[in-house]
């Protein structure tokens, strides 16, 4: 049967074969008509369709707590926040590598950490707090491994969680992305990062502190046993390549998405067909400060995103396409799924690429 419902962005979607749905979640869908749906329409995906049911089933933003926690915190309230115990604050600066801080002078992320921090920061190593089995950057972790790994940072789950990188806006969208991915529910990137912090002459923590620190108060993170967020596989996009069921944007700059930039990595640029290039850069009113929602609303349409229909986020490694993610999300599209391989796992794979706008929605423009 067919059920209609009409959210507070006044978009329409429909579900079949509800009777695959649990109970909970369609109570979630019809009470809370603010989350955003994102239908998983590969099966095989991490919290996708069910196997062997050719019917796909919608999957929910799980933030039960989390609507009145803002995506952004200012440094005047992490200031004034600083002293709760039930605030923790994680450093989570990453950088491409060769990224230059100035001409000549390389972003060293852990260096930097170690040397200058927010007091009482943690560091939150993205490569680390990853699935280091597979030969590819920061892949999200299995639910077990990071809740051990939060755990050891002297979170709970009932902490909210301040996230932020020496860029402004760079990496702690990525670190963000993964405490939503399994649901925490308070969760928050501090806008304009450290650069704001400093500039704003707030408190700096000069004692030296390894990147490798633990919290001194290690807890057990009681975190579910499974995911929140949906995961795309190589064979989703695989799927998605042979028949387009969902706008795939891929968030790295135009010039590589077209093949006219070399990748940061020892692989051929271009684009994966049948996708969107929305770049992260284009997201952002200045470093570390997303654009009004009207201003985004735009940047998405100019790029051919329609934000009624089903999304997916995707770039060159799994980061900058989270910086993309906060920008739906402040515009109300949430939850969205992530080729968490990315642009490297495709090509390196020796999958087809193209060059210019071939196989993309611009092609005829």
């Amino acid at each position: 049967f067919l059920l209609r419902w009409s959210g507070m962005i006044g978009l329409q979607y429909k579900f079949t074969h509800l009777l695959f749905l649990q109970p909970l979640a369609l109570q979630t869908l019809l009470a809370r008509p603010s989350v955003a749906l994102n239908p998983s329409l590969w099966p095989g995906s991490q919290f996708g369709g069910q196997k062997g049911i050719k019917s796909r089933v919608f999957a929910t933003r799980s933030m039960a707590a989390s609507d009145s926690v803002p995506d952004l915190v200012t440094c005047s309230w992490l200031k004034e926040n600083l002293g709760n115990p039930k605030v923790k604050v994680l450093d989570s600066s990453w950088y491409v590598p060769g990224m230059e801080r100035s001409p000549g002078v390389k972003f060293e992320a852990k260096k930097e950490f170690e040397a200058r921090r927010i007091p009482g920061a943690l560091y939150f190593d993205i490569d680390k707090v990853a699935d280091t089995s597979v030969d590819l950057p920061h892949m999200i972790p299995s639910p077990a491994f990071f809740a051990q790994c939060v755990g050891k940072l002297g979170i709970r789950r009932s902490d909210h969680v301040v996230v932020y990188d020496g860029r402004g806006l760079f990496s702690a969208p990525r670190a963000w992305y993964t405490f939503k991915h399994f649901g925490h529910p308070s969760v928050s990137m501090l806008e304009g990062g450290f650069p704001a912090w400093e500039q704003a002459g707030l408190p700096v923590d000069t004692a030296p502190l390894p990147c490798t620190s633990e919290s001194p108060a290690p807890v057990e993170y009681d975190g579910p046993e499974k995911p929140a967020g949906v995961i795309l596989t190589l064979k989703d996009v695989e799927e998605h390549v042979a028949n387009p069921k969902v706008q795939l944007v891929d968030a790295r700059p135009k010039a590589r998405f077209i093949g006219e930039a070399p990748e940061p990595r020892p692989i051929e640029s271009g684009h994966i067909a049948h996708t969107l290039c929305v770049p992260w850069t284009d997201v952002l009113a200045a470093p570390g400060v997303l654009k009004s929602e009207d201003e985004l609303k735009q940047v998405f349409e100019s790029n051919k995103v329609d934000l009624s229909k089903p999304i997916a986020i995707t770039c060159g490694s799994g980061n900058t396409a989270c910086i993309v993610a906060a920008a739906l999300s402040k515009v109300g599209v949430r939850g969205v799924p992530l080729y968490d391989g990315a642009y490297t796992e495709w090509k390196t794979l020796g999958k087809p690429t193209y060059k210019g706008w071939e196989k993309t929605a611009y092609e005829a423009a």
